[in-house]
């Protein structure tokens, strides 16, 4: 077993000082993902955040999403960009 620390940058960011014992890195992006899908539901047009998996110190994977509210530049209707990356 492993202790997983997942950080989150962005416009309210955390810091993981604890962390969770997990059996592996294939069970911390589960777990990362299931992060994801709580934040989501956060996030506003022209917000921006990344969550870091954090496995003995060293980043393993991250997560970023980042939105635009594109009606600022073209004067039309709503639109929301998302772009996710993973790091290994």
């Amino acid at each position: 077993m492993h202790i997983y620390q997942f950080h989150i940058a962005g416009l309210r960011p955390f810091h993981d000082r604890e962390g969770m014992e997990l059996p592996d890195a294939e069970t911390a992006w589960a777990e990362a993902l299931r992060l994801v899908r709580d934040i989501e539901g956060s996030l506003q047009p022209g917000e921006s955040w990344s969550l870091d998996v954090v496995e003995d110190g060293t980043t393993i994977f991250r997560i970023s999403l980042t939105t635009e509210d594109l009606r600022i530049r073209r004067g039309s209707g709503p639109a929301t960009t998302m772009t996710r990356s993973k790091t290994l």
